[in-house]
C-alpha cells in the first residue's frame, strides 16, 4: 500500500463480505463515478472429496468466488470499466484433486470472462498456477513446494505472477491460464497426469507400456538372483526412490533401518514412494505400507515376500484401474481416489463393511449412533484390563535427535488417522532443535490388543513413555484427542509413579469429562477424518474399532490437573478442513485452557491444519514457550525423579 501511495494513488481499505450482494453494492456505490476498473481475488478453501461435499461447503467457497464475482459483474455492468480482471485458478483446470468445490468456482469464473466478452464487456479470467509465499501458497511448507515441482508445477513467484498479470491483461482474452509447466518433471510423473497436460509428455497407454516393461525387467532380475541378491536389489530400489521423494542427490544419504518418519517423510511422500514402487514392481500395496513397514530395509523385505508370491505381470496390473486396483484412481497430487464404488455402498444395495455402514452414519448426521457401532465391534476383540496381562506395547518411533533440552514424545490420536505419522511435518519444523519421538497408541494395528478401561489404557501409556523417556527429562506433547492421552498420562505418572513430567502440551485438545465432552464437534470430526482416505486408503476394522474403543474410554480417563507447567495452544478458526486463510475466526466453540494456571498461546489455524499447512508458526510457539521464562529454568525434578523411579 505505501508503494502505491508512493506512486501518487489514494489507497483505502474497506472490509466486505463478496458473498452477500448488498455489501458489494454499498461497496461500488462508495466508490462511485470513479470505479474504472475490478480485480477480484476473493478466495476460499473447503478440501475434501466429492462424497464429503454438502450445501453448506459449497456455499462457503462458491461465495467467495463466484458469487462475488457474479455481483459484481452485475453492479458494474452500466459503468463504464477499462477493465475487470478475475483471479481463476488451474485448479480447475489440473491441481484439483480433492478441491471439487474450489474446482467448480474457478471455472464459473473462465465461463463469466466468456460470457462478459461476448456482450462486448471487459473481461479477463486469469487461472494461475500455485503462488509461493502468497495467496494460497502462503503457508505451504518447501515440502510441499518440492512436492508441487516433482509434479512438474512450480510455484510462481510473486514478480511473475504480476508479469504475467500484466501479459494476460494485455493479451485481449477472455481466459487464460498462467501456468509454469516442468516438461522434464511432467514427464517423470507416476500418477495419472491431468488431460490438460497430457500432449506434453508420451501418452497413457505409452507411459502403461513402459512402466509394464519396467516392472518385468525388474522381475526378472529378481528371479535370477539368489535371496541375498532378492532383497539387495529390492533394498537398492527402496533406497533410491526414497532418497529422490526427499530431495537427496544419492541414497547414500539415506539409513536403510532408520524410519522413515525420522528420515522426513510424511504422508503425502511416503504416498508417494508407495505409488511408484507399485510401478516398479508391478504389485499393489496397501496405502500405508511405508508407515506400516518403518523402514526401507523392512519395505524391501516385504515387497522381496510379495514377489515372491505373486502371479506373473498382466497388463492388467499397470492398465486397469491405476496402482490402487480396481475401485480406485490417483488424483493429480499422487494420492489415492476412490471412485465411486468405492467411495459409498451403490444405491439400493445395503453396505456391507464395518467402514460404510460407519460411513453412512456419518453422511446422514448420526455420527454418535455409527461411533456406538464401532465400539460394539471392538468389544468382540481382544483385551487387556492391566498392562501386566499383555506382553510388549508399541514401541515408540524416534523423529529426531538432539543433545540439547528435554525429549518431546508426542502422543498419537485415537482416531483412525492417528498414528505417529501424525507428527511428521510439525516435527520438521524444529529444526534438529530436540530430540522428538512419537508413541503410537494400543490397539490400532491387527492382532493388537485394546484396553478395557481407562486405567489400563493410562498405565499402558504411562510405561511406554517411561520406556521412551529412557531416565531423562522428558515433554508430553498432544494434539486433539492425543493431548487428553498426553494430560491423563502426565497426572498418572506423578500421581502413581512419582515421575513429574518437565511439561505438557496441548494442541487445540478440547476438554472431556463425566462421559461427555465441552463442544467436540463429532460430525465434523469425522467428516474430516474421511477426507483423509485420499491418503490413507480405506479404514480397516481394526483402525475404526480400536477408534470406536478409545472413544468410549477417552472421556473417563482421570484428569486431575498436573504440578508440570502446561502450554495450551489454541486455535483462532473454525473447525473445518480448509486452512486458507479466509475461514472465519472462532466467537465460540474454541477449545479452552484446561486450569487457570495454563499458558495460552494462539495459531491462526483451524483444528486441521495446526498440524498441517500452519505447522511452522505451532512449532514456533512451542519453542518460545521452551525458551521463555514461564518454562522452568531447570528439570531438575523431573530428572530426578525419573532416576529414582
Amino acid at each position: 500500500m505505501g508503494e502505491l501511495e508512493g506512486l501518487g494513488a489514494v489507497v483505502s481499505v474497506v472490509a466486505c463480505d463478496v458473498s452477500d450482494r448488498g455489501a458489494v453494492a454499498g461497496l461500488v456505490e462508495g466508490v462511485g463515478a470513479g470505479l474504472v476498473g475490478v480485480v477480484h481475488a476473493a478466495g476460499a478453501g473447503d478440501n475434501g472429496l466429492v462424497g464429503s461435499m454438502d450445501g453448506a461447503r459449497l456455499d462457503r467457497v462458491l461465495g467467495a468466488k463466484a458469487d462475488g464475482a457474479w455481483y459484481l459483474h452485475e453492479l458494474t455492468r452500466d459503468r463504464e470499466l477499462a477493465f475487470f480482471v478475475m483471479f481463476s485458478s488451474a485448479g480447475g483446470s489440473v491441481l484439483a484433486a480433492g478441491q471439487a468445490n474450489y474446482a467448480a468456482a474457478n471455472v464459473f469464473l473462465d465461463a463469466l470472462a466468456v460470457h462478459r466478452r461476448a456482450e462486448g464487456l471487459p473481461a479477463t479470467s486469469l487461472a494461475y498456477g500455485l503462488w509461493a509465499g502468497a495467496g494460497m501458497g502462503e503457508w505451504l511448507g518447501e515440502a510441499d513446494l518440492e512436492r508441487m515441482r516433482r509434479q512438474g508445477l512450480p510455484a510462481l513467484k510473486p514478480e511473475q505472477g504480476l508479469a504475467l498479470f500484466d501479459a494476460g491483461l494485455a493479451s485481449g482474452r477472455a481466459a487464460l491460464v498462467p501456468l509454469p509447466i516442468d516438461v522434464t518433471a511432467l514427464r517423470t510423473r507416476t500418477d495419472t497426469i491431468p488431460a490438460l497436460l497430457r500432449d506434453l509428455v508420451p501418452t497413457t497407454r505409452r507411459r502403461s507400456a513402459v512402466s509394464r516393461t519396467d516392472a518385468t525387467s525388474l522381475r526378472q532380475r529378481f528371479a535370477q538372483a539368489d535371496p541375498a541378491g532378492q532383497e539387495a536389489l529390492l533394498r537398492t530400489l527402496v533406497m533410491e526412490r526414497a532418497a529422490a521423494l526427499l530431495g537427496h542427490s544419492s541414497a547414500d544419504a539415506l539409513d536403510a533401518e532408520r524410519d522413515f518418519l525420522e528420515a522426513g517423510f510424511d504422508s503425502l511422500s511416503a504416498m508417494e514412494l508407495r505409488n511408484v514402487l507399485m510401478k516398479d514392481t508391478g504389485l499393489r500395496l496397501p496405502p500405508m505400507v511405508v508407515f506400516d513397514s518403518k523402514s526401507p530395509a523392512e519395505l524391501a523385505r516385504i515387497l522381496r515376500t510379495d514377489l515372491l508370491a505373486s502371479a506373473p505381470l498382466t497388463a492388467d496390473d499397470t492398465d486397469q484401474a491405476g496402482p490402487g486396483g480396481a475401485g480406485a484412481s490417483e488424483g493429480a497430487d499422487g494420492t489415492e481416489r476412490a471412485s465411486a464404488s468405492a467411495e459409498a455402498p451403490s444405491v439400493g444395495r445395503a453396505p456391507e463393511t464395518l467402514r460404510d455402514l460407519f460411513h453412512s452414519a456419518v453422511v446422514s448426521g448420526r455420527a454418535d449412533k455409527g461411533f456406538a457401532l464401532l465400539q460394539a465391534a471392538a468389544d468382540v476383540r481382544p483385551g487387556f484390563a492391566s498392562v501386566d496381562e499383555i506382553d510388549r506395547l508399541p514401541a515408540a518411533v524416534r523423529l529426531a535427535d538432539s543433545s540439547e533440552g528435554p525429549h518431546l514424545i508426542c502422543l498419537s490420536t485415537p482416531m483412525a488417522t492417528g498414528g505417529v505419522h501424525q507428527h511428521a511435518r510439525l516435527v520438521s519444523h524444529f529444526g534438529g532443535r530436540h530430540k522428538i519421538s512419537a508413541l503410537p497408541v494400543p490397539g490400532f494395528l491387527a492382532g493388537e490388543s485394546l484396553p478395557t478401561s481407562s486405567d489400563a489404557a493410562v498405565q499402558a501409556l504411562a510405561r511406554s513413555v517411561l520406556d521412551a523417556a529412557d531416565g531423562q527429562p522428558f515433554v508430553l506433547l498432544g494434539y486433539s484427542s492425543g493431548g487428553t492421552l498426553a494430560y491423563a498420562t502426565a497426572g498418572h505418572l506423578e500421581r502413581e509413579c512419582g515421575v513429574r513430567p518437565a511439561g505438557v502440551i496441548l494442541l487445540d485438545t478440547f476438554k472431556v469429562h463425566d462421559g461427555g465432552s465441552d463442544g467436540v464437534p463429532l460430525d465434523g470430526l469425522a467428516l474430516g477424518m474421511f477426507d483423509k482416505e485420499a491418503v490413507f486408503g480405506r479404514f480397516d476394522s481394526s483402525r475404526l474399532s480400536a477408534m470406536g474403543r478409545w472413544v468410549e474410554l477417552v472421556p473417563k480417563l482421570p484428569l486431575t490437573p498436573v504440578e508440570a507447567p502446561v502450554l495450551f495452544v489454541q486455535c483462532t478458526q473454525s473447525f473445518v478442513p480448509d486452512g486458507d486463510d479466509t475461514s472465519p475466526d472462532l466467537v465460540s466453540g474454541r477449545a479452552e485452557p484446561w486450569e487457570a494456571g495454563h499458558t495460552l498461546r494462539t495459531v491462526r489455524a483451524n483444528h486441521f491444519t495446526l498440524v498441517e499447512d500452519r505447522a511452522e508458526e505451532t512449532a514456533h510457539v512451542i519453542d518460545e514457550w521452551l525458551a521463555s521464562e514461564e518454562w522452568p529454568a531447570s528439570n531438575e525434578t523431573a530428572a530426578d525423579a525419573l532416576t529414582t523411579e
